[in-house]
């Protein structure tokens, strides 16, 4: 009976340190990009290359769409990326898009015939929806977190509690 009372906090200490672990994995530090290629008939282009830089990266990521004109880039880190596609007999589109922590917005490109020296550039296009989700998010930066009022102890919270006296 006396090993058992020794066993009972440590499987209590076990199951909290796994239970606020848990907390740890479920932190998200990229997002994601996600869209559809197409003509301007609004058929699908398969084999094109889309292309995401940034000055965050180191290098560029390249993906090449699928049957369905469709292409993914998970595990982006946040910021602005120039997202460019090319593909052939069209012309070289390129478009400005944030990504976000925990967001993957769809951003589906329109490609214009012509020939691939020309680049046609959108810029001022509304902001992109994540549609995957339900869920509303902020990002909080680090001046946010500094700049939060801090405050004596005593003086300020303790003035909530009942029957004190805050004359000085």
């Amino acid at each position: 009976m006396h090993k058992v009372r020794g066993l009972v906090p440590v499987v209590v200490c076990i199951c909290a340190l796994l239970i606020f672990v848990g907390g740890v994995w479920a932190q998200e530090t990229t997002g994601g990009l996600q869209g559809t290629v197409k003509d301007p008939s609004g058929a699908v282009v398969p084999g094109a290359k889309v292309i995401a830089t940034t000055s965050t990266l180191v290098g560029t990521k390249e993906i090449e769409t699928d049957g369905s004109g469709y292409y993914r880039f998970a595990n982006l880190p946040p910021g602005n990326y120039t997202i460019t596609v090319t593909a052939a007999g069209f012309a070289t589109s390129k478009r400005e898009v944030a990504i976000e922590v925990g967001h993957l917005p769809s951003v589906d490109i329109a490609l214009e015939v012509g020939k691939t020296s020309t680049i046609v550039e959108v810029s001022g296009q509304a902001p992109q929806i994540d549609v995957t989700t339900n869920v509303t998010t902020t990002n909080i930066t680090e001046d946010v977190i500094t700049d939060i009022p801090t405050g004596d102890p005593t003086n300020q919270s303790s003035s909530l509690l009942p029957q004190r006296e805050t004359s000085p």
